[in-house]
């Protein structure tokens, strides 16, 4: 089990509440459980529970890498939790990543879940 990969799919899926297979009202309960356990986890340790937070108020890159950092560190020295990671992540997982281009002649505005485009006076037609 690559310990990495595993923390970082879980802490997207915390962060986000993007898990695959689910409805939306069952994906927020899983999630929910799964942020739950999280905080179990790192119940003595401010800094890892901030990271959870931190992450769940805005999903950036780096802050779900801080969280996949802290979820790393406890699923080396806990056999158990490491385990509960890798069922989540095999069962719960997103298939993938998606990208996204944006090509416009106007401001383009575009973040994780959601895109904005607004015509330039100077470009309208």
């Amino acid at each position: 089990m690559d310990v990495v990969a595993v923390s970082e799919a879980v802490a997207l899926m915390a962060a986000t509440g993007a898990v695959s297979g689910l409805g939306e009202s069952a994906a927020l309960g899983v999630v929910g459980r799964i942020r739950e356990r999280m905080r179990g986890v790192f119940t003595s340790d401010a800094r890892s529970v901030d990271a959870l937070e931190r992450a769940v108020a805005d999903p950036s890159d780096g802050r779900v890498q801080e969280l996949a950092a802290a979820l790393a560190w406890y699923a080396r020295r806990d056999e158990e939790f490491a385990g509960e990671l890798a069922g989540w992540a095999r069962e719960y997982a997103p298939a993938g990543s998606v990208v996204q281009n944006v090509r416009a002649g106007r401001d383009a505005y575009t973040a994780g879940r959601d895109m904005t485009v607004n015509q330039r006076p100077d470009t309208a037609e």
